[in-house]
């Protein structure tokens, strides 16, 4: 009966210590996975700001050349519309 019990302790004492290693372990692994969630949160979030910062970069250059083409296109309105007038005015007198 005796070496029974002492075998039945001795299983438990090493599944006890071999629980306790795994809890250590999954700790562990959590930890880590806890940090590298958080760097790819930061490293998304970088990009993020990023991408946004290129896209208004964008927008406000396509702003830029709109505002451009406009005044290219006023000008040369303004040139057409003084030559008509001009031209009204030579066949008026």
């Amino acid at each position: 009966m005796t070496e029974i019990l002492a075998f039945i302790l001795g299983v438990s004492a090493v599944a006890f210590v071999w629980v306790v290693v795994v809890t250590f372990k999954t700790a562990k692994l959590a930890k880590q996975n806890k940090e590298r969630i958080r760097s790819i949160e930061e490293w998304i979030s970088r990009n993020d700001e990023m991408i946004n910062r290129r896209i208004d970069q964008e927008i406000e250059r396509t702003n830029q050349e709109v505002d451009t083409i406009y005044s290219v296109i006023d000008s040369r309105l303004d040139k057409l519309e003084a030559k008509i007038t001009n031209n009204k005015q030579v066949l008026k007198g």
